[in-house]
């Protein structure tokens, strides 16, 4: 960066052959290493006493003395100015510094700079990364005073953000709630891994929050996803008081098993690769207790595949019992399958490990 300053420099010098002191008042532009004089009666290469001595040593003694003063003053406003003078693209050396952020914004506020809405955008991101809700503030204030056309709705999803990472839960939720009716496409978004990790870390009052945010938009909103991604965590949990709240939300509201049917293949995915039978046999319950047969016809069918793979008979033959009872058969596959374990005694097919091995190596 070129850096050109101008000093009006005042300075009494002493001339050393009459010892009189004269004031001098010089106009100084220093470009880099250059020092110019625009004051022509007072050239340092001129006598300053009104007697007309001249001094070569007297001279250069000045000259070193304006060069220390211009110095000193450089060096001062470079310091002083260290974000002021940075161009709108090199603070993005800065933006996960929200330090340095902060005292550019306000910079920004007082009219001293100028920032684009592309790294303003940034700047947000940053801020709510970091919960850094005094940067947000002054974010949201240049947003209204330049109009730089940041929506409200993802300015108060950044405020969301911050409080989050400030565990401050009941303003994050109070936000949710008040951007809910426009953007509830993000805030589902958002929700639920954010519900996973208040039901994993397990406290009381946290879950009783959440509870309070999923039961308001419910029932101002008539949406259920919240309500039903809570009821997902809390039924995989292993506490057993989860599971009990689970049960209690799908008691105290009748139309929500109709949202949390269709999250069944999703959960038998989840709970087969874990090996939980016994949160299969409680999702089986509760889907019977609420005749919902054509989930449990697939809950049968997921639990027939898993015990055919490991050549369970006895699992697969009680699987297959249940479901011709409940009028729910299984895939004629599934049957011929039973039927080939049974009489043929025929193990599932195992792959081959050294095959498999070889065929590898000779793809590469």
């Amino acid at each position: 960066m070129m850096l050109r300053l101008n000093h009006k420099l005042n300075l009494n010098i002493l001339c050393s052959k009459c010892k009189i002191l004269r004031s001098v008042h010089l106009n100084w532009t220093l470009h880099e290493n250059t020092s110019i004089v625009h004051d022509s009666r007072h050239k340092l290469n001129k006598p300053i006493c009104y007697n007309y001595h001249h001094d070569v040593m007297e001279v250069y003694t000045n000259t070193l003395i304006l060069k220390n003063v211009a110095k000193w003053k450089t060096d001062q406003f470079s310091s002083s100015n260290k974000l002021l003078n940075n161009k709108s693209n090199s603070i993005f050396k800065y933006c996960d510094d929200p330090d340095h952020l902060i005292t550019y914004l306000k910079q920004c506020l007082e009219g001293c700079c100028k920032v684009s809405k592309s790294l303003l955008t940034q700047f947000m991101l940053t801020m709510a990364k970091h919960g850094r809700v005094n940067g947000l503030i002054l974010i949201e204030r240049l947003n209204e005073k330049y109009d730089y056309g940041i929506k409200k709705s993802e300015l108060q999803m950044s405020f969301a953000e911050a409080y989050w990472t400030n565990g401050n839960l009941i303003k994050m939720f109070k936000v949710f709630e008040i951007i809910y009716p426009v953007e509830s496409t993000k805030v589902n978004f958002v929700l639920e891994p954010i519900i996973y990790t208040i039901v994993k870390s397990r406290g009381c009052a946290s879950i009783v929050i959440l509870s309070n945010f999923v039961n308001c938009i419910t029932i101002e909103h008539r949406n259920y996803y919240p309500m039903s991604i809570l009821w997902k965590y809390l039924f995989l949990s292993e506490l057993y008081n989860d599971n009990l709240a689970a049960d209690q939300l799908t008691q105290q509201n009748s139309n929500l098993i109709e949202y949390i049917q269709y999250l069944v293949p999703a959960i038998m995915d989840s709970i087969l690769k874990q090996h939980n039978i016994d949160c299969a046999h409680r999702l089986m319950v509760m889907l019977l207790k609420h005749d919902r047969m054509e989930f449990y016809q697939l809950v049968l069918k997921s639990l027939f595949e898993y015990y055919y793979m490991l050549g369970n008979v006895r699992q697969c033959k009680e699987i297959m019992k249940n479901s011709f009872e409940l009028n729910v058969p299984l895939t004629q596959v599934q049957q011929l399958q039973l039927i080939n374990m049974v009489f043929k005694n025929k193990q599932p097919r195992q792959i081959n490990k050294e095959v498999t091995a070889t065929i590898f190596k000779l793809m590469f």
